[in-house]
């Protein structure tokens, strides 16, 4: 599977407020395809400064993480990190 596929699947994936996909609001920023994985770089946590705006924003991250893994449940080695900081949303650290 190539980059362009990935894309092509994530434009399925809404953002649960606006209902746009996700690659058309710019929330992808790049899509890495290589011998380990896929690795899809993700802009969910921009402009959040505070504790705050993090605990209200994590509902909507978590929603867009769960579809972006169900639409590519059948990509081996997937990882999917935060663009801004390289955190890790999925798989989920042990």
């Amino acid at each position: 599977m190539n980059a362009e596929e990935i894309y092509e699947r994530l434009r399925r994936v809404k953002e649960p407020i606006t209902e746009m996909d996700i690659v058309s609001l710019g929330l992808v920023e790049r899509v890495t395809v290589d011998e380990d994985g896929v690795k899809i770089y993700l802009r969910l946590a921009e402009g959040i400064r505070h504790p705050f705006q993090n605990a209200l924003s994590w509902p909507v991250r978590w929603r867009i993480v769960r579809d972006v893994v169900k639409a590519l449940d059948d990509v081996p080695k997937l990882e999917i990190l935060e663009a801004r900081n390289l955190t890790r949303y999925y798989p989920e650290e042990d």
